[in-house]
């Protein structure tokens, strides 16, 4: 990493810098990004318009090139057949962005199987032919470090001999030199968007300021990705003169994850959680964001601090960390598989590779909560609403709470997304089941016994309620494009054409204006806190009786 006194200055770098924010030199990262104002929890601190945005290669069919989204049916450019659009106004917005100048480029035989920093490298290739970015190129690229490891320098050279080829960029040593000290920096500064419906990265972002943002895993700040645009938003509040940090990597994973996913930065973390080694719940007592009322399926802090101080012991700590490293290494070697027979198969397998988690409650540490996902997903898959809204609401009150500390983030309001959806097929199922008590209390079927929990719940006010928190929790002035915001709007519409859903509704409205009013406060706490915790308790029971090995149990997918 380069010394503070090898860098330019901020100023003559990023003469634009924003409102708020300030580059200042670092002995050991270099540069870092600061705060010269105050910023408070959730507040946005800028919003970021892409330098270079490119759609990730294994994604490039199912992602509009423009704006990133994948919710609809997209039509490819029928000159390169290598960028999909939304529309036509997404297609005339991306000509004007870039595409203009890659199209030729990209209409090159294999041009779609481009990996995506080398796409992203022909890109700016071709817009230094018209304006050179001064920005970009003063990125630090740890050219030094990446050529020490022969094999990836190699690679690194044929990947941007490739892009030269592509972009019609002479390459002789100067040019070829260039174009591998360019994709550097691409692979040092640029970030992944990821998206939680598709389950992984949909593009590459790139910008020379957010690219200051040095990394830890104990965040102040996080990145929120809505279109073309990077939102940092302050994770927990941030003081005048601190230092701005996000997380590159999953901050939850076990210490080795983490390490192995900063190799490609260049740097080792030294941050608290990984200098001490701590876990979810370590860093929850001490890290956790109280949350305004009315805004977190979580108790209460003091129970993350009860749960941080018992994990404190050997033995848990021990748990926490060798179950959480083995089993993370187990579920990283096992196969993928497609058939719900075969999944389910699967799934429990890795459950008792968890087995130790689940036995000392640890069910926030990875790879457990990953698990668990999947879990509603088979669940989903195979018609079992019920099961699956006990185990996402077991997700919600016992991983997320711990493993992210800010009830907004992004993870915990998807996942309340998860359940209002879930809440929306079993509501239908109970009705049809208003006249069947008496039989289905006496199944022993995991899937009726949630069911017949659910008789109990007001269903369709519980989840307006979970979409209301999730529209709270929008990073303020970017609300709209927030695509969970979106979602919850949209259901939150369906709702109110409800019929004779009156008193309900005004209960409700009364608790959204004044969640901290007493009598909001008390009914916040048995409409959606009882009811959600009450699901949650049933989901050990579903898990066992569907995902706990038994001697002489057949392992059929019903």
């Amino acid at each position: 990493m380069a010394t503070a006194d090898q860098l330019p200055s901020s100023k003559t770098c990023f003469p634009n810098l924003p409102r708020g924010l300030q580059i200042q030199a670092h002995a050991l990262k270099g540069r870092a990004l600061h705060a010269t104002r105050g910023f408070l929890a959730n507040e946005p601190l800028h919003a970021f318009d892409a330098t270079v945005l490119v759609p990730t290669q294994s994604r490039l069919s199912l992602v509009c090139a423009y704006c990133l989204a994948s919710s609809r049916p997209l039509h490819a450019c029928t000159a390169c057949r290598a960028a999909y659009y939304c529309d036509k106004t997404c297609q005339a917005a991306g000509w004007q962005s870039g595409h203009s100048l890659e199209c030729k480029a990209l209409r090159a035989p294999r041009a779609d199987l481009l990996p995506t920093a080398v796409r992203a490298l022909v890109l700016l290739l071709l817009r230094e032919r018209r304006q050179p970015c001064s920005a970009v190129q003063q990125l630090e690229g740890h050219v030094g470090a990446r050529r020490s490891d022969e094999t990836r320098w190699r690679d690194l050279s044929l990947m941007a001999a490739a892009a030269c080829s592509f972009a019609a960029v002479d390459t002789h040593h100067a040019g070829l030199q260039h174009a591998v000290e360019l994709l550097c920096k691409i692979e040092t500064n640029a970030l992944d968007c990821y998206d939680a419906d598709l389950g992984g990265s949909v593009g590459l972002f790139l910008h020379p300021i957010l690219a200051m943002a040095n990394h830890s895993c104990l965040p102040n700040a996080m990145v929120h990705f809505i279109g073309r645009r990077a939102v940092l938003v302050a994770q927990r509040p941030i003081a005048a003169g601190q230092e701005i940090e996000i997380s590159y990597t999953d901050y939850t994973q076990p210490l080795s994850k983490r390490n192995e996913a900063l190799v490609p930065y260049c740097f080792q973390c030294c941050c608290g959680r990984c200098r001490d080694d701590l876990n979810v719940y370590q860093v929850c007592a001490d890290f956790a964001l109280p949350a305004p009322s009315g805004r977190s399926l979580h108790v209460d802090s003091a129970h993350a601090r009860s749960l941080g101080a018992l994990v404190q012991h050997g033995a848990f700590q021990r748990v926490a960390r060798d179950c959480g490293e083995t089993a993370t290494r187990v579920a990283d070697s096992r196969t993928m598989v497609h058939g719900l027979k075969e999944r389910r198969q699967a799934l429990t397998a890795l459950y008792h590779d968890c087995k130790e988690l689940v036995v000392a409650g640890l069910w926030a540490v990875s790879p457990l909560p990953q698990v668990l996902s999947d879990m509603v997903m088979w669940f989903t898959d195979h018609g079992h609403y019920a099961s699956a809204l006990a185990v996402a609401c077991l997700i919600a009150t016992a991983c997320d709470a711990y493993r992210f500390t800010a009830y907004f983030d992004p993870v915990r309001v998807r996942n309340m997304l998860v359940i209002a959806k879930l809440l929306a097929n079993t509501a239908q199922t109970t009705a049809e089941l208003a006249n069947t008590a008496t039989v289905v209390a006496r199944q022993a079927d995991a899937e009726q016994t949630v069911l017949h929990k659910l008789r109990d719940i007001d269903q369709v006010s519980l989840c307006q309620m979970l979409l209301t928190m999730a529209l709270e929790s929008a990073p303020a002035g970017d609300a709209a494009g927030w695509r969970p915001t979106a979602e919850a709007r949209q259901m939150l519409g369906e709702i109110k054409q409800l019929p004779g859903r009156q008193r309900e509704m005004s209960f409700i409205l009364a608790w959204a204006q004044s969640p901290a009013n007493d009598e909001c406060k008390a009914f916040f706490d048995y409409a959606v806190i009882k009811q959600v915790h009450t699901l949650a308790s049933l989901g050990p029971d579903v898990l066992k009786t569907t995902f706990v090995r038994t001697k002489g149990k057949d392992e059929d997918s019903s």
